[in-house]
């Protein structure tokens, strides 16, 4: 599901699960109520476009993430 309000900011629901995906110019940011659904998508995003993982998200415009 594409965000209402914010159209780069993706939802998708597995069950009791979710996966987030935020688009920023060139920058994915995800995350997932489950640490698998994050492995598939970054499995599945790495086999589609050419990409590195930058590993945990610390700080984003900014804001430190906890």
């Amino acid at each position: 599901m594409r965000g209402k309000v914010n159209t780069t900011l993706f939802r998708k629901k597995f069950g009791k699960y979710f996966l987030i995906v935020q688009i920023y110019v060139d920058d994915i940011i995800f995350s997932a109520t489950n640490e698998s659904l994050c492995k598939d998508f970054s499995y599945l995003i790495k086999n589609e476009f050419e990409m590195s993982m930058m590993g945990e998200l610390k700080f984003f415009l900014g804001l430190k993430i906890k």
